[in-house]
């Protein structure tokens, strides 16, 4: 008799997480079996970690998402007026704050853009 157990998606990702980490807890460290000694691991190579981001210039730790071209995009639309904060946003699939940090130079106050003529 089989029993059938009905997951969430927040489940689902909980265990693969989970599963991901006693996978490469046995892969890396020593496994103690119950009432024995540990036994080692030989290990003959590892692979190296994959990059997080491809981006390699990064701020207080976070992938850096906008480059000085995407600021500039994003500072002239805003300045057409015809986009708002929030649309230029998921375009850029960045929040709207960080949009609107721009907006109002709390963030890439470096960059400026020339006003249209």
């Amino acid at each position: 008799m089989s029993t059938m157990i009905i997951l969430t998606d927040s489940q689902i990702v909980e265990l693969n997480n989970r599963i991901g980490q006693i996978q490469r807890l046995i892969e890396s460290a020593q496994v103690i079996k119950a009432g024995g000694a540990p036994q080692p691991t030989v290990v003959t190579e590892t692979k190296p970690k994959a990059a997080k981001s491809l981006v390699t210039n990064r701020r207080k730790g976070r992938r850096v998402s906008l480059n000085e071209a995407k600021v500039v995009e994003i500072k002239q639309r805003l300045a057409t007026g015809n986009e708002s904060a929030a649309r230029i946003a998921q375009s850029f699939g960045v929040h709207v704050s960080t949009v609107n940090n721009i907006k109002y130079g709390k963030n890439w106050a470096h960059i400026k853009v020339p006003a249209n003529s």
